[in-house]
């Protein structure tokens, strides 16, 4: 019976599953606009904006999620993206190489 009310609001309706609201729109829009950007400068800016969207949805969520579960989704999100890795290309652990800082032979 507690699993029924960390998934249900406080009236019984489930709230697993929710029309997105704006941050969340925002969040797919400015990240599906990264990758069609055509230099690195405005493919940093839309992903910036995007993780911005979705740090402003997980901070509504965490503190006024309408039950437990999006409460808990919205603290895990703004949790991986305050601890996580900035930039994708350096998540494996190797620097990206400019090409001034090659050795020319």
């Amino acid at each position: 019976m507690a699993s029924r009310n960390f998934f249900t609001d406080q009236f019984g309706r489930q709230t697993i599953f929710k029309v997105p609201n704006g941050p969340l729109i925002g969040w797919g829009v400015f990240g599906v606009a990264s990758m069609m950007a055509l230099t690195p400068r405005n493919a940093g800016l839309l992903k910036t904006l995007s993780k911005g969207c979705l740090m402003v949805w997980a901070l509504g969520e965490t503190f006024r999620g309408e039950s437990g579960f999006r409460r808990s989704i919205g603290a895990a999100t703004l949790l991986r993206e305050v601890t996580g890795p900035a930039d994708p290309d350096t998540e494996a652990g190797t620097p990206k190489v400019s090409g001034s800082s090659r050795k020319q032979h």
